[in-house]
């Protein structure tokens, strides 16, 4: 089975320099989605016929239990004779039910996740006619994962969606930075992000710096063609003056990778530094946000599908020189 994990104010200076906010008509594109609560399903099985609550659970589910079970909570095959008592132990753990509880609050009226859903799906199907929509699930894992995958559906753990005050994140130590992509709004963006790293290759010619932030923007440029009227906020998981200050610094951000002659570096240490999660970004300052450098292949992207109109999502996608994407788009900070 394949399976993929991931771990998926001031309006007028959010406006792109690529307008994607009104994207392409779908109103015409039929898409029809159920997302199914599995964590509910499951929670609320009668143990005192646990045997016979799993039956019509995996009934219901199929494959999907197996992959829940193996890969996901980790507990082993429904078909082994131990699997009962050791889902009930798994439900029964004490910071499991307050984390149930906690869920199902929040979850159990989904009415909007599935408009967005059905809606990112329509621009799914718009720009791949061909491609099959997936089953989406909605299931606990005790914080193992956030979202997980195969080729016929896409399963999201919803506990790590309550809110970025949520307090099992306190308990948890998750630094902060990282609960702003906690949130219930992020929950959709999470899902069509899985869609693009589980169904397209985002490998790029070469392994430089440059190379890896058009890389991961052209992820996020993928999301936002998804999820046309999604706040820049939400794509990057920034707070409002984090993202202004990715707009006002531009040009620094450019100048800087310039002059220290970073763009074409292949040091592995030094892209963590630009690419990977933290607080802010090294070589820019306590005071930017963390990955400040994808914002800035993001950029970099925008002019590139500025000047080339031709160009559709898919050709963006195939294009696996970044030096050429940046040669192209003809960018000026």
């Amino acid at each position: 089975m394949k399976k993929l994990l991931f771990l998926v104010s001031t309006i007028a200076l959010f406006i792109t320099a690529c307008d994607f906010s009104k994207g392409p008509d779908v109103s015409h594109i039929d898409v029809e989605l159920d997302p199914q609560l599995f964590f509910i399903d499951l929670f609320e099985m009668d143990e005192a016929h646990l045997e016979k609550e799993i039956e019509k659970l995996h009934q219901k589910y199929g494959s999907y239990l197996d992959a829940y079970s193996q890969q996901i909570i980790r507990i082993g095959s429904p078909e082994n004779p131990r699997y009962p008592a050791l889902m009930k132990e798994f439900l029964n753990y004490g910071d499991n039910q307050d984390v149930y509880k906690a869920c199902k609050k929040q979850y159990e009226d989904i009415d909007e996740i599935k408009e967005d859903l059905t809606d990112a799906f329509k621009h799914y199907k718009y720009y791949f006619n061909d491609a099959k929509i997936p089953e989406i699930y909605l299931h606990t894992s005790y914080f193992n994962e956030s979202v997980a995958m195969d080729s016929s559906w896409v399963s999201v753990s919803v506990e790590k969606y309550l809110g970025a005050d949520c307090e099992f994140y306190e308990w948890l130590g998750t630094h902060k930075y990282m609960r702003k992509g906690m949130v219930p709004e992020k929950l959709v963006p999470d899902v069509m992000k899985a869609m693009a790293l589980g169904n397209f290759s985002f490998q790029m010619k070469n392994e430089d710096i440059l190379s890896e932030v058009i890389s991961e923007a052209k992820v996020l440029h993928f999301v936002k063609h998804m999820m046309p009227e999604l706040n820049d906020t939400l794509l990057f998981d920034y707070s409002d003056e984090q993202m202004r200050w990715c707009y006002n610094h531009e040009g620094d951000i450019w100048a800087s990778m310039v002059e220290q002659k970073h763009l074409f570096s292949s040091e592995r240490m030094m892209i963590q530094k630009y690419v990977g999660n933290s607080p802010f970004t090294y070589y820019f300052g306590q005071n930017s946000p963390g990955k400040a450098a994808v914002f800035l292949g993001y950029r970099i992207i925008e002019a590139y599908l500025k000047n080339n109109p031709e160009l559709q999502l898919e050709d963006l996608i195939k294009e696996q020189d970044g030096h050429k994407i940046l040669q192209e788009s003809r960018y000026r900070p």
